[in-house]
């Protein structure tokens, strides 16, 4: 390519499409190159929370705390529906390693240091109120509880395609499907990336791959395998079918086998039930939950509520993310810190031109890219911009499915079928919740190239507990026209959906 870019940003998970969006819309001319699609990786395997942290008090991680209250307090302003308050309950019982008066305090100064009036505060809770609002909460030495909000992503997917939006809107080249393979060099300095037979060409590379950066970084350098920025914990989530006494709220409690962090959420009329932390080093493309993690998960589940025993043919899948951390200890990895940083290879290793975003969670991305444009104004040479001031979107209130998916974008879908009730109305598939307006929306709007973009990360229909293994092939003929497969590249289209399906979710 002729153009030479400010920033070209390699990864559009949360990170890199946030840096992006800011980039963009600050006047930089920016490129942004994902290798599979905008939020495909890590960001779609979370627990799905834009939280403040409230265990990262515990090991005095106070800024990486107040960071992320003030994130929050952002992405639920801009993105409302895609981000909404979600309330949750705190157990503590005789047993646990934690007293109330410890939890309260806890919940205290984190109320402090979010000052967010609209979530409000924490509430002691009595037996009472419990039994009232989670009945199938296990009530045996319970001594207190807590009721507090932080948010919920539904889909933050969902929060990389509408910053990936934003990006070029703002003037910026977005790419997905477009895998860098390497990296243009004069003498030291990197001065761009090759993706196939293509080139880009920019002042600065920013690598953003988020679980991906150390593969990234051998592409420089095949030395580099052995010598990791990043340390990997894998997380593994399970997600059941409504059952009798399942929890109105949120439940926060600790794991009772290992003191860990266990959540069960409430999730698009289902449980998302997480999570685990297992130390892991091998592809990040191939990161599926095992055995012993669903096993771990069904039984602390079980203990928490033991009047409703869960079994593997209650639940729908499961799915696994792996989570990078700033380089820890690896036998210290669960105390590892959730911040993030900058690595400067020209400090590090001599090589110019080349910054790479290391660590950082999915509700601290919009700080991570403000840090990281401070690096490049630096590097760039020219006054720092400073963080991009938050623009309050607009809420959508018709269709709870369709706020969760697209927020105050929602409006264009119903312009959509107004245009032709008849057509755009009908299922996507028989039995699909989605329309086939949103389905030739993904493809006309939201850079939806294949099947998984359109069922996975636009419409989520392969999350549906009803999933039917016939809906890609019906999708894949209503989107053929516009995506001009015949009929030899439609069978491609859902041969390979099926094989991306099957190293996403385990279905159960």
């Amino acid at each position: 390519m002729s153009d030479l870019y400010d920033i070209i940003i390699i990864g559009g998970g949360i990170n890199g499409c946030s840096l992006a969006r800011q980039a963009a819309e600050q006047g930089f001319r920016v490129a942004l190159l994902e290798k599979d699609d905008f939020g495909a990786g890590v960001t779609s395997r979370s627990t799905r929370l834009i939280h403040g942290g409230l265990r990262y008090l515990e090991s005095f991680q106070f800024g990486v705390v107040k960071e992320s209250l003030h994130d929050r307090r952002a992405w639920l302003e801009e993105f409302p529906g895609i981000v909404d308050p979600q309330p949750f309950v705190i157990p503590v019982y005789k047993e646990d390693s934690r007293p109330a008066w410890y939890i309260y305090t806890g919940l205290k100064l984190y109320g402090m240091l979010s000052r967010d009036a609209e979530l409000g505060t924490c509430q002691r809770i009595s037996a009472g109120e419990v039994e009232h609002l989670e009945p199938g909460l296990d009530r045996k030495n319970l001594k207190a509880a807590f009721r507090y909000f932080d948010c919920q992503a539904t889909y933050p997917e969902k929060l990389c395609v509408e910053m990936a939006l934003r990006t070029e809107t703002a003037g910026g080249t977005v790419r997905n499907h477009t895998p860098v393979t390497g990296f243009l060099r004069e003498g030291s300095r990197v001065v761009g990336v090759k993706c196939g037979d293509e080139e880009f060409r920019g002042k600065l590379v920013v690598n953003a791959a988020g679980a991906w950066v150390d593969e990234v970084r051998t592409l420089l350098s095949p030395e580099n395998k052995s010598h990791p920025v990043l340390s990997r914990l894998n997380g593994a989530h399970i997600i059941a079918r409504p059952f009798p006494g399942a929890p109105q709220n949120a439940v926060y409690h600790e794991a009772r086998s290992d003191k860990r962090p266990f959540f069960i959420v409430p999730w698009r009329r289902l449980y998302l039930i997480g999570t685990t932390e297992t130390p892991y080093d091998g592809d990040p493309d191939r990161v599926m939950p095992t055995e012993p993690e669903i096993d771990y998960l069904l039984s602390e589940f079980d203990q928490l509520f033991p009047h409703t025993t869960l079994k593997r043919e209650d639940l729908c899948y499961a799915y696994a993310g792996s989570r990078p951390l700033v380089r820890a200890n690896s036998s210290n990895m669960n105390k590892a810190s959730r911040g993030h940083g900058v690595y400067d290879h020209e400090a590090e290793e001599g090589i110019p031109g080349l910054l790479s975003m290391v660590g950082g969670k999915l509700t601290t991305a919009r700080s991570f890219a403000a840090e990281t444009m401070t690096a490049a104004a630096t590097k760039l040479g020219i006054p720092n911009p400073g963080p991009l001031a938050i623009a309050p979107g607009r809420s959508y209130t018709a269709d709870d499915r369709l706020a969760e998916l697209y927020g105050g974008r929602a409006r264009e879908i119903d312009l959509l079928i107004e245009q032709d009730p008849d057509t755009m109305m009908k299922p996507a598939a028989p039995g699909a919740p989605a329309t086939v307006a949103e389905v030739l929306y993904s493809v006309q709007r939201e850079k939806a190239r294949t099947l998984g973009d359109i069922l996975l990360r636009r419409t989520g229909l392969a999350y549906e507990a009803d999933y039917d293994s016939d809906w890609p092939q019906a999708i894949a003929e209503t989107v053929a026209g516009p995506l001009q497969w015949d009929s030899s590249a439609t069978a491609q289209a859902v041969a390979d959906f099926e094989s991306e399906l099957e190293r996403t979710l385990i279905r159960l």
